[in-house]
């Protein structure tokens, strides 16, 4: 799986980077976090699949929160910045 990865600006909720995947039609927008609270890393994805199109768009803006629109979930893919 080849992602592509942005470094966000600070936020209020945390998130520090979001990624696509560059190899498929459609892919789901990953986001990581630290926790305020425990400073632990959190993995999420985005519930639904967006097409590269769209992505890149969400992507190259920095806009993560368009994720949470079509809810987001924890994500199984970790450790990728």
């Amino acid at each position: 799986m080849k992602l592509k990865i942005k470094e966000l600006s600070a936020n209020n909720r945390g998130m520090e980077h979001m990624a696509i995947r560059t190899d498929t039609k459609k892919t789901v927008i990953f986001l990581h976090a630290v926790s305020k609270t425990t400073g632990e890393d959190q993995w999420y994805e985005s519930k639904v699949a967006f097409t590269n199109k769209t992505a890149l768009n969400y992507f190259y803006s920095g806009q993560y929160s368009c994720v949470f629109a079509g809810g987001l979930t924890k994500s199984s893919n970790t450790d990728w910045i």
